[in-house]
């Protein structure tokens, strides 16, 4: 994770699943500072999650919307978790940017 302006951005590779969905949430959690405007999760090099993963990203907006935080998604048009996260909806929570510069610009 590092810092970019007052946005904290993490970024996932590989798969996000049930087998690490939850030291995924814990990490992102306790990661942010309070004074942080947001935290943006850059899924360019994520190739599978799961229902626990999106899970994971409804709970994260939930706890950060309670912070007056946002959670930004970088998802880029070609990913193939594009199509999954829009079905269910994890936009209307997190909005998903095409690329990181775009997403750290803003909601």
């Amino acid at each position: 994770m590092e810092h970019d302006g007052d946005a904290l951005v993490a970024r996932l590779r590989g798969e996000v699943d049930m087998t690490n969905a939850s030291f995924i949430r814990e990490e992102l959690t306790s990661s942010v500072p309070n004074d942080a405007s947001a935290l943006v999760i850059d899924l360019s090099d994520t190739l599978y999650v799961d229902s626990a993963a999106i899970e994971v990203l409804f709970e994260l907006s939930r706890r950060l919307g309670r912070r007056r935080q946002d959670l930004r998604l970088v998802v880029p048009a070609a990913s193939p978790l594009r199509r999954l996260l829009t079905l269910t909806d994890v936009g209307a929570v997190a909005p998903m940017h095409e690329s990181l510069a775009e997403a750290l610009e803003g909601p």
